[in-house]
């Protein structure tokens, strides 16, 4: 750790060559044009035929630095209220070009043409619109360093605007034209604009992706949109303020095979968009209905974690980046998923926009409650003010509050400070809980801190995290993990700089190593390294090799028994290995397999297989298979109560209750081992009673079937399938008690079981309907049968729901009765 935090600020490892500083260099001038333009890809106006042209493009893939193997010119016009962006695609073959259709947003094995506009300058935030061959559109936002790059997309596509695009095929190759309103930008209220922008062209036969400015791999982590090139020309425009109104309504029917039962209704509501000025919006909705959203997956976890599921609801994920606050681990302040989760969601609203002098800001609201009832209430107040090109300092407030009485409040600060051009980042965060529930409060804090070289082929960090065990954000945010301190380092590198090398054309590393403590008692929670490598060859085909290693040193797990006792974790060591058949092609095999070896004889392995395959420009399929297993891993099982009635032991009726809740004992045959071993510990209470984590030998078994196909009629109509069938079963033997953190002790006929079986099928078909801009009509079929089974828990030696195979537990999925919701949303969108 010492070693990379010396590196890291002296600089003494060797760094990529820097391009030249584009935001000056690459500049392309937008021409003024008071004639109409016919958005149909026919560049015959006579505008264009004077405009500038960008061109020269050069390639991120294959070879990166190399120039495109086929030419691109852009050329970009301007009006009254609207920015043309033109693009002259040639192409040697022209009959091999890819026209592929689909859904809008979805990005597929088509040629595509991206232009990226970052019209606040603010050199960190991207508006994107692309359209592919078959005249597809998609757009998005870029905001923050997570630049994927590559042939998909690596915006956030959850951002729409409204917008016009025309493909045109010519024996040379193809054309597009775009139409984007200014309403759907945001800027600066200044007569001269000057924007950030950039041009992509994806070829996927030739796997090829090409930028007007390229920013090299060993540059992104540090900043794209940064290294924009500068759009100039722009003058003394007055836009319309954009208003977006967008009523709907819906209709659903509800039958319940397994209940008899039907159910019929209708609702109504609309969404709201007002542009306040060219860099202030404010969103609202009202009764929001998201039937035709996707369900989430279903999946076997057995961690003492919540899984948290990403978020599909339109307004949800729309022009959010301004509250994104990252605490640590995948943690952060705002989880919108906790909006809706109690109560149906009555209304929300969101504004947000930027100053003059860099202050971005954003206030979101929302109401939930049964009936029209308000009950739960979540606000967020954020704020980040840029410092120079790069850095930022901000603060954010939130509060949470319902009619019980519970209330939380979050608070925080975070920055980003670049310096040395770049090359080395300072971040963190400081945020505060407070949280109040049944007349208690509870109050803690999380610091965290990195230190990041960057803008190299070596690239270095460093990092602290210090949690305490009262913080706590998970009413309206989201955090796995409390109660540690924490210290980590890694360091990635591009090998070979970059460049090809014997069979492979790319190859990147990372690894990561750290350890920590807990935050109250200090106990030491393990060391582990982490190591991930990528690896793409000379035939377009990859490979990612990893492994991962934990508790290396020992250590101890506070959380595995839901917070009763700590216990020593034997090491662990984890492989993944994955493949990728040749990406150029119309259909990709993956396969995958995950293991997990403990020292004390327990593994678990994961083998999964997927297919992408392009059928035909109007049909697409995707299929994963996973097979789960565990074998003998020794793991939690539940809490027991246990007591003593003179000399006859007692346990509790119920798993996981401490003995104050338990309302009924049943009495065991008398265990010299179990007696002795509650003798050694300290008793729960003043009564005597105890309460001890019981582990057991777990075995199970899980399969997840996944299928994904997608029918399109044409860019704007398409049809889209869903399904998943899974099934999971486990079973837990050779039962020991904790005696203490470091011991445990066997204990022959346990007298409980806690077998388990669950599975699930259900599928989701979304016609979707743009009829015209903005405006769509969905027609939705949700299909659902689940069933769980868990075993009677004093019934021990009896009927296990562990004792059938995988492929009754999946074909008996299909006989249970379903619940069967046909939907129908229309919505119509008014521009102002």
């Amino acid at each position: 750790m010492l070693l990379v935090l010396s590196a890291l600020l002296m600089g003494t490892l060797p760094s990529a060559v820097l391009p030249d500083n584009c935001p000056e260099d690459c500049r392309l001038s937008a021409s003024y044009v008071s004639q109409e333009i016919q958005v149909d890809g026919v560049l015959n106006e006579e505008a264009w035929l004077d405009a500038a042209i960008a061109t020269d493009f050069t390639q991120y893939s294959p070879n990166e630095g190399d120039p495109a193997t086929q030419q691109t010119e852009v050329r970009v016009l301007y009006g009254e209220s609207q920015i043309f962006i033109s693009a002259v695609l040639r192409d040697t073959e022209p009959e091999q070009i890819r026209r592929t259709l689909g859904r809008r947003d979805e990005y597929n094995q088509a040629d595509w043409f991206i232009a990226s506009i970052d019209s606040y300058l603010d050199r960190k935030t991207a508006y994107n619109f692309a359209v592919n061959a078959a005249g597809v559109q998609a757009d998005g936002i870029y905001t923050g360093e997570r630049f994927g790059g590559g042939g998909g997309f690596d915006f956030d596509t959850s951002w729409n605007a409204v917008w016009r695009s025309a493909v045109r095929s010519t024996p040379e190759g193809w054309v597009v034209e775009m139409r984007i309103p200014f309403t759907m930008l945001r800027f600066s209220d200044t007569p001269n604009q000057r924007w950030g922008i950039n041009f992509r062209r994806v070829i996927p036969r030739l796997g090829e992706v090409s930028d007007w400015v390229l920013i090299p791999r060993a540059e992104r982590r540090s900043g794209t949109v940064a290294q924009y090139g500068t759009l100039e020309g722009i003058i003394e425009i007055r836009p319309r303020r954009n208003i977006q109104v967008t009523p709907y309504t819906v209709g659903n029917a509800t039958r319940d095979s397994e209940e008899s039962t039907s159910s019929f209704n209708g609702d109504v509501g609309a969404d709201l968009k007002i542009g306040i000025s060219s860099n202030i919006t404010l969103d609202a909705t009202i009764n929001p209905d998201f039937g035709q959203v996707e369900a989430d997956p279903a999946e076997l976890n057995l961690t003492a974690f919540e899984t948290f599921f990403p978020e599909k609801r339109p307004f949800f994920t729309e022009g959010v980046s301004i509250f994104n606050y990252d605490v640590v681990r995948g943690g952060s302040l705002l989880y919108t998923r906790r909006v809706g989760s109690q109560a149906a969601v009555l209304g929300a609203a969101k504004l947000s926009g930027r100053t003059e002098n860099g202050l971005d800001f954003g206030f979101f609201g929302a109401s939930t409650g049964d009936d029209y009832n308000p009950e739960n209430l979540y606000s967020v107040g954020r704020v980040r003010q840029r410092i120079g090109t790069l850095s930022s300092i901000g603060g954010i407030a939130t509060l949470y509050d319902n009619k019980h009485g519970e209330r939380s409040y979050t608070g925080g600060t975070d920055w980003d400070i670049r310096i040395l051009d770049n090359r080395y980042s300072l971040s963190g965060q400081f945020s505060g809980t407070h949280r109040m529930e049944d007349g208690e409060s509870e109050q803690g804090y999380a610091l965290t801190l990195s230190a990041d070289r960057q803008r190299s082929i070596w690239n270095l960090s460093a990092d602290m995290a210090v949690i305490s065990d009262g913080y706590n954000p998970n009413d309206i945010g989201r955090l796995r993990q409390n109660n540690y301190v924490n210290f980590t380092g890694g360091v990635s590198h591009q090998i070979n700089g970059g460049a090809p090398f014997g069979p492979f054309r790319r190859a990147s590393a990372f690894l990561f190593g750290g350890g920590g403590f807990s935050y109250d008692e200090r106990l030491h929670d393990g060391v582990g390294t982490f190591f991930r490598s990528y690896w793409i060859l000379n035939s377009y085909s990859e490979v990612e090799v990893g492994f991962q290693t934990d508790y290396l040193l020992g250590g101890y797990n506070e959380y595995e028994t839901r917070g009763l006792d700590a216990r020593a974790r034997p090491r662990e060591f984890e492989f993944e290995v994955g493949y990728i058949t040749d990406t150029r092609r119309k259909w990709t095999l993956e396969p995958a397999i995950e293991g997990i070896i403990y020292a004390d004889g327990g593994r678990a392995m994961e083998p999964s297989l997927e297919l992408e395959w392009t059928v035909t420009p109007k049909l697409n399929l995707s299929l994963e298979g996973a097979i789960g297993r565990e074998i003998n891993t020794t793991e939690w099982a539940a809490n027991e109560a246990l007591s003593f009635s003179g000399n006859t032991l007692l346990i509790g009726e119920e798993s996981n209750d401490d003995p104050s809740e338990i309302e009924a004992w049943r009495p065991i045959p008398a265990n010299a081992t179990l007696s002795n071993t509650l003798s050694l510990r300290e008793p729960w209470d003043d009564e005597g009673n105890h309460y001890v984590p019981v582990f057991g030998h777990r075995n199970t078994r899980s399969a997840d079937i996944t299928l994904r196909t997608g029918i399109t009629l044409s860019p704007n109509l398409a049809i889209q399938f869903y399904g998943q069938l899974f099934a999971a079963r486990g079973q837990y033997t050779s039962f020991e008690v904790l005696q203490n953190r470091d011991t445990l002790v066997p204990v022959a006929a346990w007298p409980k079981q806690y077998d388990f079986a669950f599975s699930r099928f259900q599928t989701n078909t979304v016609l979707r309907w743009e009829y015209r801009p903005g405006s769509v009509l969905y027609l939705v079929w949700s299909q659902a049968r689940s069933t769980s089974d868990d075993a009677d828990l004093f019934d021990v030696g009896g009927i296990s729901p562990f004792d059938q195979s995988t492929s009754n537990q999946l074909t008996d999925t299909f006989n249970l009765p379903p619940v069967n919701v046909l939907l129908l949303k229309f919505s119509y969108k008014f521009l102002n």
